[in-house]
């Protein structure tokens, strides 16, 4: 909301290419206090000193004070793009953990290819790594602004991150189209990203659904009618549990951003006929599966020669044919070893 209202606030008052400054409350702070004031410490630690050539914070530059800069995610930096900041910069001071940093670099990083892709030139997203006002003033004034949106949007930021991506992308590729660009219907993303599609090997799936017990957010079904592998790709986190749990390596990760309702829409990666048991004629798995299982299974002794058959039954009908069968061997057929 704060967001939301600042930006409509200095875009209605004339202002044009502003950047978004996220900063904590202790380190930050202090730098910026400083560049407000003119005063500024050269070693970070010393005592504030008079400084006549210091310019302070570009008159674009917005602060905005958060408990702590790791917080400001993917979704907010599109949001704040799509709300008509020209570039969002996060101010990690020495405060912050190296592995705070790497991790908003990356996501950044996704955030930028994104806009990117959609047509939008220049460097949106940074992170500065600055331990004092002097660097930090340096570079504020040496960044050149990016494009922005002609029209600001004006959703609310839900609490679910993935619906307030969604909202800024379709707002940024919307802006995008009216200005005479036509949006991608896949924007291809860096590996790691937590957007993606799977692709499915046909031949070596079995659809033995392995995947669909291991996928923690329900992007992978199956059909209660057919054997189907079904996705929900705006589910899918590429978290990479499919790959690892697949007996048959069948599954690969594709990251990638979809835009508009194919994201939403269940699609089929792979499906087979029924097999029917041969001995009741209920289908109790895929074709697919069966015709795997009996290649790896024939010539093993409990499914040679007339039990091969077994292979094709139902679990139900299999125990019954090993009790019913009279020359089916039993332990007690085998004789004490001596």
């Amino acid at each position: 909301r704060r967001l939301r209202i600042g930006l409509a606030a200095y875009r209605g008052r004339g202002g044009r290419e502003a950047m978004v400054l996220f900063h904590d409350a202790e380190g930050g702070r202090r730098l910026l206090d400083e560049l407000g004031r003119g005063r500024l410490s050269a070693s970070g630690s010393g005592p504030a000193r008079a400084a006549p050539g210091v310019r302070g914070l570009p008159s674009r530059v917005i602060p905005v004070e958060v408990a702590h800069v790791a917080a400001v995610g993917i979704d907010l930096v599109l949001a704040a793009l799509a709300f008509g900041a020209s570039q969002v910069a996060v101010l990690a001071t020495g405060r912050v953990a190296p592995d705070y940093v790497a991790a908003l670099e990356s996501q950044y990083g996704f955030a930028q290819a994104i806009v990117t892709a959609l047509g939008y030139r220049g460097a949106h997203f940074s992170v500065l790594c600055e331990a004092d006002a002097v660097s930090l003033e340096r570079v504020l004034h040496a960044s050149a602004p990016a494009d922005e949106v002609a029209r600001a949007a004006t959703f609310a930021v839900s609490a679910e991150k993935r619906r307030t991506i969604e909202s800024a992308v379709e707002h940024l590729s919307v802006q995008r189209q009216q200005g005479g660009s036509a949006a991608p219907q896949h924007i291809a993303l860096p590996p790691g990203a937590p957007f993606g599609s799977l692709l499915v090997d046909k031949v070596r799936c079995t659809l033995c659904m392995s995947c669909v017990g291991a996928c923690p957010e329900a992007a992978l079904l199956d059909s209660l009618d057919n054997p189907q592998l079904r996705f929900i790709e705006r589910h899918c986190v590429q978290c990479g549990l499919c790959v690892k749990t697949c007996p048959e390596r069948a599954i690969a990760l594709e990251p990638r951003y979809t835009l508009g309702e194919g994201s939403r829409a269940s699609r089929v990666l792979n499906e087979s006929e029924p097999c029917n048991c041969v001995s009741c004629g209920k289908p109790f798995a895929s074709a697919l599966m069966v015709e795997s299982m009996v290649g790896k299974l024939t010539g093993h002794p409990q499914f040679s020669g007339k039990s091969e058959r077994r292979l094709r039954m139902c679990p139900d009908c299999r125990v019954i044919d090993m009790f019913s069968d009279a020359e089916e061997r039993s332990i007690f057929d085998v004789p004490d070893a001596e």
